[in-house]
């Protein structure tokens, strides 16, 4: 059974979780996911190797960073099971974003401001995607995990009080190449327990995650931590919050304009 069958909050069990592997130009990124679990959808096929250097890989190329979706899958979050209660849906993606402006992301300030820099331009005044709420940023600190140092940060998009959240972790693994691992997941009732299941959850999904990178981008970073030694990423970044006020008419146009979900 994938579910356990006496909790509150149920998500699916990590001990049925499989390996997953992408080859990435050379770096590898391992992480274990359950399998696919929700009411709608299937398990896309992903491809294990993908040549990050092949303009065609990626989404949306006139932006500042297109990106190559790696992986993603899906799972509803269940509640007491004589109650076939839904409280939710989670979704994991693993991304791999190219900068377009020169800038090395070895190097921290420099991943730090094309985080930011993406992000206002994203979500921003002048953004594409600006008709909601949106707040980045929320909780930014840094994490290692498995030897790898992320930058971990959740942001929040609240379209008229149907809130969904984002959780972020994101790592450079090319001079012009960054790595992002997404939670992203909507409750239908606001609960802090499951709140802090669905956390503690994306937490032990990464948990599993490894990254060896290639041998370029091994040099491309020791090169970086010679020219900028003792380098070190900010332990805060001020959040960002884009607060919309809620409409009582909208256009045509604004309600059927594209959207980043």
């Amino acid at each position: 059974m994938l579910y356990p069958i006496f909790e509150r909050v149920r998500l699916p069990r990590l001990d049925r979780s499989e390996i997953h592997e992408l080859k990435l130009s050379g770096t590898v990124v391992s992480f274990s996911t359950p399998p696919f679990s929700a009411t709608w959808g299937e398990q896309r096929k992903f491809p294990a190797c993908i040549n990050l250097y092949d303009p065609s890989a990626y989404l949306l190329q006139n932006g500042i960073a297109p990106l190559i979706l790696c992986y993603e899958s899906k799972w509803d979050v269940k509640g007491l099971v004589f109650l076939q209660e839904e409280i939710g849906w989670i979704n994991f993606s693993t991304t791999v974003s190219k900068w377009k402006k020169s800038s090395d992301l070895f190097k921290c300030k420099n991943l730090e401001k094309t985080l930011i820099e993406y992000y206002t331009q994203t979500y921003g005044p002048e953004g594409q995607y600006k008709k909601d709420t949106y707040q980045a940023f929320l909780d930014w600190k840094i994490e290692t995990i498995n030897n790898t140092q992320w930058i971990y940060h959740h942001n929040v998009k609240n379209p008229d009080g149907e809130a969904s959240y984002r959780l972020y972790w994101q790592t450079p693994i090319s001079s012009e190449h960054y790595l992002t691992i997404s939670v992203s997941y909507q409750v239908y009732k606001e609960r802090p327990e499951t709140h802090n299941k669905i956390s503690t959850f994306a937490q032990r999904l990464m948990g599993t995650t490894t990254i060896d990178l290639s041998p370029s981008a091994q040099e491309q970073k020791a090169a970086a931590e010679k020219q900028w030694p003792n380098q070190k990423y900010s332990e805060h970044i001020e959040p960002l919050h884009w607060i919309r006020p809620k409409k009582d008419f909208i256009s045509v146009e604004e309600y059927f304009a594209d959207d980043d979900e």
